[in-house]
């Protein structure tokens, strides 16, 4: 038995892709409980920039290759290979041809979740729900990096050339890590290579602008934000000192360098003031509490400036604030031209503090919309607010759009900070310290942190063509061979020569001459180590008599294979007919064994022989059990055979031994390949052969009760340098074991 499977035990895929709307994100979304895995990349589809990308999270059991290790099941490290297998499922939909996908170890832990909508996305991890999604790993941790957060080694790679291939890979470094414990085990991510997933420079709020009191940001406002319209600003504040009077943010004309038309500031209480100019009496409110220093606060102003009856509204993290009136308005209100955060030039009112994340919306917003911005999630991406977002107008997310970086001036000549939805971008004026800094929304602040270094995909090299869409089954499908699956192969051929003996001979180089025998030591149908022996050295010898007798060559140190089975490998120079081997400890003073070999010898032929054979399977039975480890012995003979009276009276007649026999075995019904022949490096369906024939071992777990399945075998012939499949196959079933 040389195959075993370990069933994924989670799955999940996230994604960033717009619901049909096109509008909203499905960022929140959830889809571990669907018996589907889908990766792909979509560019342009929204927009003439949007990126859309699904990406595949999957774990396996590994303690259970652990306990299946320490039990002998699975080979040391060294002696095994461990694939990742994935299946294909077909859909109607397009199939991207040559692709790539890239296999990657997770670096934190993830939740599965229970999600099932891969089409509206509206399966959402919701507070107190279970599941990872794009933004998140978990309902309580953060993905360092959208899109989930992986190790940049090992990775690896798999192209499709006709897209509905099946996942193949061998990841065997990676899984020895998580078994010795070096690397921890969160699973793996499928998606597709940096270079096929869409060029992708978005990202969301988690970095602030720090003021210092010595500059601030500017913008020229655009004809569409009046002073009689209706407006919402809402943002994140964390003021840094005490201080005095500090302008969070003014609109006031370019020309006029003394005054303001409306401000938002915090008094040197930290009450927050909002003071709008009228042509008559000016309107001025006040907080009826303080905001917090060196803490985040999120604030939210509406106001209908023409509507001189109804009093603006202020919100602290969602939260209606009392706001008291301090003069009653008469009049129009003023002018602006110019949008100013943090202060202005020759100000005594500059802002000490952070400012992040500040939106501005042509309506007011109503007090249930103010509670969804600011619970949303932080950050909240305003685009997935469907009700409000068509009312954002500007949106300065504050160091988070990787152009973003302070460019100070006097006058400034370059944008430091772009308004993502609008035309407002902000330029830096004045000196100092200035700076990007961490925000509400960085690492403990927030569930999902992160940093400017790290902590956004910027695929600025990636694709602007469509690879869409892979899917593959979940471990939730209802079909029994397409669960993915950590698969252990390994080659578990045991070729004892002794049936297949054959004397040194000139005609071959050194090296094949060796030949290999095994001893067994099987106790009570069991297999037991020597104990004189344990796993160390044995000692072999060979004489002319199974007693006494003359040794034959020189003493071959053999050594130990697995439990109870011990090998030893060496050339004999002799020209008799049968020698005796004799197996002994370390002093060489007890015989454990005492084994007969017939000696053949090889003959040079004439012409350049291409053989075939007949062969049958001695031992098969009709129906095997899951439960069951089955081995399939095979007797072989060549099919141009010609029995003399001799070897008719006989009534056993040795079998060929195969050297290299590989096997495969199919499903009757649809010929699914459940075991393909692996007669590559790994050889992990070749047969063993010992004196008494081919044969190899095989895990009836591996198939699905309830159907018939057929063996065929093909023999590698040397003359053509290439396996020969057999034309024959042997048929079996398996079925549930009835219990009473």
């Amino acid at each position: 038995m040389a195959i075993k499977r370990f069933k994924s035990n989670a799955d999940n895929t996230i994604t960033n892709a717009f619901r049909s709307n096109l509008t909203q994100r499905g960022l929140n979304a959830n889809m571990g409980a669907s018996d589907v895995l889908e990766t792909f990349s979509l560019y342009g589809q929204a927009s003439s920039e949007s990126t859309e990308l699904e990406r595949i999270l999957i774990k396996f059991p590994i303690s259970d290759v652990i306990a299946a290790r320490t039990a002998g099941t699975v080979p040391a490290s060294g002696n095994v290979n461990f694939y990742l297998r994935m299946f294909n499922a077909e859909t109607s939909q397009t199939v991207p041809r040559d692709l790539q996908l890239q296999v990657q170890a997770i670096a934190v832990d993830w939740q599965e979740g229970t999600g099932l909508d891969m089409d509206e996305y509206k399966d959402v991890v919701a507070a107190g729900d279970i599941g990872s999604t794009w933004m998140s790993a978990s309902s309580t941790a953060a993905w360092i990096k959208m899109g989930g957060d992986y190790h940049i080694s090992p990775t690896y790679t798999q192209t499709f050339p006709l897209g509905t291939e099946d996942l193949n890979v061998d990841i065997t470094p990676l899984v020895e890590q998580w078994i010795a414990g070096t690397k921890t085990n969160y699973g793996v991510g499928v998606h597709l290579v940096p270079g096929q997933e869409a060029r992708y420079d978005e990202v969301e709020p988690r970095e602030a602008v720090y003021f210092d009191q010595n500059s601030f940001l500017y913008g020229e406002i655009p004809a569409a934000m009046t002073e009689t319209q209706p407006f919402t600003m809402a943002g994140w504040v964390n003021p840094g000192i005490a201080g005095g009077v500090q302008y969070i943010a003014q609109w006031r004309m370019l020309s006029d360098t003394t005054t303001f038309a409306r401000v938002i500031y915090k008094q040197a209480s930290h009450f927050i003031v909002y003071y709008q100019i009228y042509s008559g009496n000016d309107l001025l409110m006040i907080s009826g509490a303080p905001v917090a220093l060196d803490e985040w606060t999120h604030i939210t102003i509406t106001h209908d400036p023409e509507d001189l009856a109804t009093l603006p509204k202020l919100y602290f993290d969602g939260v209606l604030q009392t706001f008291t009136q301090l003069s009653i308005p008469t009049g129009t209100p003023e002018a602006f031209d110019q949008l100013e955060f943090g202060g202005r030039t020759g100000d005594v009112f500059m802002y000490s503090g952070s400012i992040d994340d500040f939106v501005y919306y042509d309506t007011q917003l109503s007090a249930p919309n103010i509670s969804e911005l600011y619970n949303g999630g932080c950050p909240i991406d305003i685009r997935d607010l469907p009700t409000t977002y068509p009312n954002a107008k500007h949106w300065w997310i504050n160091g988070d759009d990787t152009r973003d970086v302070i460019r100070l001036g006097t006058p400034p000549t370059q944008i430091s900070i772009y308004d993502q939805i609008g035309d407002l971008d902000l330029y830096a004026s004045g000196t100092g310290a200035m700076a990007i800094v961490n925000s509400v929304c960085y690492s403990s602040g927030g569930i999902f942190g992160g940093n400017r270094a790290t902590g956004e995909i910027a695929n600025t090299g990636g694709s602007t063509l469509n690879y869409y869409t892979k899917k593959f089954f979940g471990k939730g499908s209802e079909f029994f061979f397409k669960t993915p699956a950590l698969e252990a192969r390994w080659d578990s051929a045991l070729k004892d020569d002794r049936g297949n003996f054959y004397a040194s001979s000139s005609l071959l180089p050194a090296s094949e001459n060796n030949r290999t025998l095994y001893l067994h030591n099987v106790i009570g149908g069991r297999l037991f180590n020597i104990p004189a022996v344990g796993t160390g050295e044995i000692y072999l010898q060979t004489y002319d008599a199974s007693t006494a007798g003359t040794q034959i060559g020189t003493t071959v140190t053999g050594g130990y294979v697995s439990q109870g089975v011990y090998s030893a490998s060496f050339a004999l120079d002799t020209t008799a007919s049968t020698v005796y081997d004799r197996w002994y400890n370390s002093g060489l003073s007890e015989c454990y064994y005492t084994g007969t070999i017939g000696i053949k010898t090889h003959d040079i032929s004439g012409y350049n022989p291409y053989s075939t054979y007949v062969t049958t399977l001695t031992n098969l039975n009709p129906i095997y059990y899951p439960h069951e480890t089955a081995r399939f012995r095979f007797y072989v003979r060549n099919k141009d055979w010609s029995p003399n009276l001799y070897t008719v009276a006989n009534s056993i007649n040795d079998t060929l031994i195969i050297e290299s026999a590989s096997y495969q075995i199919h499903r009757v019904v649809d010929d699914l390949k459940i075991i393909a022949f692996d007669t590559g490096s790994t050889r992990s369906t070749e047969t063993s052969f010992d004196v008494s024939g081919n044969y190899f071992d095989l895990d009836m777990s591996l198939f699905e009760p309830g159907y018939s399945y057929a063996i065929r075998m093909a023999f590698y012939t040397e003359t053509v340098s290439s396996y020969v499949e057999q034309p024959s196959e042997w048929k079996f079933r398996v079925d549930k074991l009835e219990t009473q």
